[in-house]
């Protein structure tokens, strides 16, 4: 029987992130995608705009997942608004502790937009305890930590063991180091996971990336510390394998992988 994962999350029209990247990295590791569109990124002014949709048809949306598939994991992505945090707040409440639930906290706001980015990051923290592990970079944890800038790993570990002091959820940090190591914190359990960097620039969506693959390798019964590894490896694979696509660098991978 086929595996069914699910991405709650924006639409990347560029094509490089977003649900765009869940839904290829789903099929490489051997998952159907399903999707719940919460938003659509477009081009204003030489820069992006963020346009979400109307609650009640993400509602509709998820209504229509809940009644037709049986789920195996979900990954969550670009949320948007406060009301649309409170709907997948429902959604992980009802079923919480069925399948494996990743957010990735994706965190894009101008810098105009400072209180509805507070308001935003104090919602997508009422996920934390309904969910299996957070995947913020740097930047995000940043922000949901409330932190000075995190220039180094040894900073990066700081801020992370602290931020988990007080938020009851399993987190792993990425873009630590000259070299890729991610920091993993679990209570008092610590790791390290350290990669080759790729030199390449098709490194866009790679975020995107790593959640939904971790979400397809808990699908598919690995432990959540394999799951990690192998979806480390999996995004550096994808990054050498990139492609470019208009103007940007986009990570990419051409063969379909076993779970």
């Amino acid at each position: 029987m086929v595996l069914k994962t699910l991405t709650i999350g924006g639409s990347d029209t560029w094509g490089g992130g977003g649900i765009q990247t869940d839904l290829r990295t789903f099929e490489n590791l051997n998952t159907f995608g399903l999707t719940v569109l919460t938003c659509i990124a477009v081009e204003e002014d030489n820069s992006f705009a963020i346009r979400s949709l109307p609650v009640e048809l993400i509602q509709e949306q998820l209504q229509t997942i809940e009644k037709n598939f049986q789920l195996d994991g979900v990954k969550i992505g670009l949320l948007a608004t406060v009301e649309i945090v409170d709907v997948v707040l429902d959604f992980c409440r009802r079923h919480q502790g069925e399948f494996p639930i990743i957010l990735d906290p994706v965190l894009a706001f101008k810098e105009t937009e400072e209180q509805l980015a507070t308001n935003y990051i104090q919602k997508i923290k009422e996920l934390f305890p309904l969910v299996d592990l957070i995947t913020p970079n740097r930047n995000e944890l940043q922000l949901l930590a409330d932190s000075h800038a995190i220039d180094t790993f040894e900073e990066m570990t700081a801020v992370t063991q602290s931020f988990t002091k007080a938020h009851p959820v399993k987190v792993i940090v990425t873009g630590g180091g000259k070299v890729s190591t991610d920091f993993f914190r679990d209570g008092e359990i610590t790791q390290a996971f350290t990669g080759p960097l790729s030199n390449r620039t098709t490194n866009h969506g790679a975020g995107c990336s790593f959640s939904s693959a971790i979400c397809a390798y808990l699908a598919h019964g690995w432990t959540l510390i394999e799951s990690i590894e192998k979806s480390k490896r999996y995004v550096y694979e994808s990054i050498e394998n990139g492609v470019v696509v208009g103007d940007a660098g986009n990570v990419w991978h051409p063969t379909k992988r076993k779970g």
